[in-house]
């Protein structure tokens, strides 16, 4: 429980890595979509134009979900005012955004300050000399491009991940210049030691030189310290300082026990403190070679999982914080424990939760989108510094060029370089048709990945397919109208000894399963009812890492049960919010769910029942959907094998009552609410 608790802390603090005045600068833009002369100029007159929130990604509108832009519509323009205070001046100042989707033109008090060479190309721009005098507004302008190469794949548009405005000291550590790496995990004298790599670049922007100090403290997953060294530096204006710190009876960071320190840094001169940042990372250390593949801490990690798609993302290619936890949460629930990620949909809330639940990803790959764009080597470094001190990126995957490989290999040496096609091994091969229905594959992959002790599968009788090789599509419900007495195939799958099978407490069979085979079939005559499989299953076969200062220690066997009942005819809609309460803050999301529900209180599997949404209160809904597609409007949804899904964004600065109700033929069937807190 103690961990578990440490672990969620940990989680929400995550998402402010750094110590320096870093604040969001997600509010208040003003957005227009398409070309627009003369709008980096700062007499420009934008109070029509839409009003936005960062993440922003234009798809995201209710004119335009689900559409491909055009030529004609791959502008959009962004622009925002802002001051500074008297102490700012004393200050430098940096604009940092995390990603652009789309070629950006940066401009500030009509000077452009910034053009990106590529989408997805990290920015980070120090604004000082382009700043007015405190309390006098400044106009920031960015004009976003996004050329699509054809009209079937969209890459995203927009300001898409977080903004920040920071302000450091004239002395200040480079966060991107600061890499802390395992060199080795070794045992000595019966003892685990852990020797670490820490490395950071010093700015000095003042017009004085001399000597400072430099303090490198770190915390374990706890909070305890567990190093701490100072020692004197002479400022430059830059300097690099790197030193060797070892660990005794380290917590190594694994999926199971994704343990994470910190490194924090400060630099001063005399008794006052300049800067400091504090870097959170894990002790893990990774290789690759042909004849042993892909070692974790001397080990072969249990690498299964699949591309992560833009494909089906409500949030489409914004990052929000709420959105990607729920997103790697819900992923290792169903078995993932690697993610191979295109650049596109990389986000530090992505990876810091992947850090946090212990999920290995595959950051892929380093190439131009548009045949226009150049993807520099300045792009390239920046979107390498900025992530490679997340424990979950085990591998980096380029397509062949020798020098990015080159490039690659100096920025970070601590992990293995692929080809792109080297990951095509680690995909779930046919586990989700099209449309969004999983297959028998996927089911005996959910047994063998320990997903759940026991699932199981239902297919239809189908005359029509005489290839027994093609698997039948297989769902999980047993309500099948007008089958009564043909017979069904039922598939039980579990890593147990052996599943037992009835229908309306008779028993169909008991089969004992072999050490590989992790399926029983059965052919049952459909009758409406129950259908029950059940087996026990010894917790002592639950895998465990081999460094670990916290083993759980399991014994005994449960019996654990798995029930299909038949559902009636629809009878009421039932709508729930992941969270009856959300606080106004940057980045939270509600997930809401619509159920159709029979008398009983069941799902009805077969149900696709059109609605229209109405909201009120400070909330507004960004998306809507089930689980074959997102819907063409936000204003409306249509159940999919009984449910649907709406996604909502509260208001920022705004507290009161959201509630949100689906209307069918005009009548008010369902609602919820959720209170928007401070």
């Amino acid at each position: 429980m103690r961990r578990n608790l440490w672990l969620i802390i940990l989680l929400l603090s995550l998402g402010e890595m750094y110590a320096d005045e870093r604040n969001l600068f997600n509010d208040a833009w003003r957005f227009h979509r398409g070309d627009t002369l003369g709008a980096m100029q700062t007499n420009f007159h934008d109070y029509h134009w839409q009003m936005v929130d960062l993440p922003h990604d234009w798809r995201l509108t209710p004119d335009s979900l689900n559409s491909i832009p055009t030529e004609a519509d791959t502008v959009g323009w962004y622009r925002k005012t802002f001051t500074i205070q008297d102490s700012d001046t004393a200050r430098n100042v940096y604009l940092y955004f995390e990603r652009i989707h789309g070629k950006a033109d940066i401009w500030i008090n009509d000077t452009l300050i910034h053009s990106t060479s590529s989408s997805y190309e990290p920015v980070r721009i120090d604004v000082t000399p382009y700043l007015r005098a405190p309390w006098e507004l400044n106009h920031l302008a960015i004009r976003v491009a996004n050329s699509p190469t054809d009209n079937t794949v969209y890459h995203g548009a927009g300001i898409t991940h977080d903004t920040w405005v920071v302000r450091a000291d004239r002395i200040l550590l480079d966060t991107w210049e600061t890499q802390v790496k395992t060199s080795q995990v070794y045992s000595r004298r019966g003892k685990w030691h852990a020797d670490l790599q820490v490395s950071t670049q010093i700015r000095n922007t003042c017009a004085s030189q001399g000597e400072g100090w430099l303090r490198l403290h770190i915390t374990d997953p706890e909070g305890s310290k567990v190093y701490d060294e100072q020692r004197p530096i002479q400022l430059t204006d830059s300097t690099t300082f790197a030193t060797k710190v070892t660990l005794r009876n380290p917590m190594s960071w694994y999926a199971a026990t994704p343990d994470m320190y910190r490194a924090h840094l400060c630099i001063g001169v005399d008794e006052t403190m300049c800067d400091s940042i504090a870097i959170p990372f894990g002790i893990s250390t990774i290789a690759y070679s042909s004849e042993m593949g892909l070692l974790h801490n001397d080990e072969r990690p249990l690498i299964q999982g699949s591309t992560l798609e833009y494909n089906g993302r409500f949030t489409g290619y914004t990052a929000f914080r709420r959105a990607e936890e729920l997103l790697v949460g819900h992923m290792q629930y169903n078995g993932y424990t690697a993610i191979r990620c295109p650049m596109g949909l990389l986000s530090e809330h992505l990876l810091n939760a992947c850090d946090t639940l212990g999920v290995m990803v595959l950051v892929d790959a380093f190439s131009p989108i548009h045949p226009d764009e150049q993807w520099s080597d300045a792009a390239t470094a920046s979107l390498v510094k900025q992530y490679r001190n997340h424990p979950s990126i085990v591998m980096w995957c380029i397509s062949d060029d020798s020098h990015k490989h080159e490039l690659l290999s100096t920025l970070d040496d601590s992990r293995p370089i692929a080809p792109t096609d080297i990951l095509l091994d680690y995909r779930w091969s046919d586990e989700r048709r099209s449309h969004g229905e999983k297959t028998p594959r996927a089911y005996q992959l959910d047994a063998e990945r320990m997903v759940s002790s026991i699932t199981m599968g239902v297919s239809a009788p189908d005359t029509t397919r005489t290839d027994t090789i093609v698997w039948l599509p297989e769902v999980q419900h047993w309500t099948w109208p007008g089958y009564e007495g043909k017979v069904m195939k039922v598939n039980v799958y579990s890593q147990s000894d052996w599943v037992t099978l009835n229908l309306n407490d008779r028993m169909i069979g008991n089969t004992k399963l072999g050490k590989r085979a992790h399926q029983a079939t059965y052919y049952v005559p459909y009758e409406p009812g129950l259908l029950d499989a059940y087996t026990s299953f010894d917790l002592r076969r639950l895998w465990q890492p081999r460094i670990s200062r916290s083993k759980v220690k399991l014994s005994g066997r449960y019996k654990s049960h798995f029930l299909f009942y038949t559902a009636g005819e629809s009878q009421f809609f039932y709508m729930s919010s992941d969270r009856p309460k959300t606080p106004n803050a940057n980045g939270e999301l509600c997930f809401v769910k619509i159920e159709v529900l029979d008398a009983g209180g069941y799902p009805v599997p077969d149900a696709e029942i059109p609605l229209k949404l109405r909201i009120r209160g400070p909330g507004i809904i960004i998306a809507a959907g089930n689980s074959r597609e997102m819907s063409p409007s936000i204003h409306s949804v249509t159940t999919c094998q009984g449910s649907a899904f709406v996604v909502i964004r509260p208001l920022k600065k705004e507290v009161g009552t959201i509630r949100l109700t689906a209307t069918l033929d005009e009548l008010d069937i369902a609602d919820t609410t959720i209170e928007v807190v401070e």
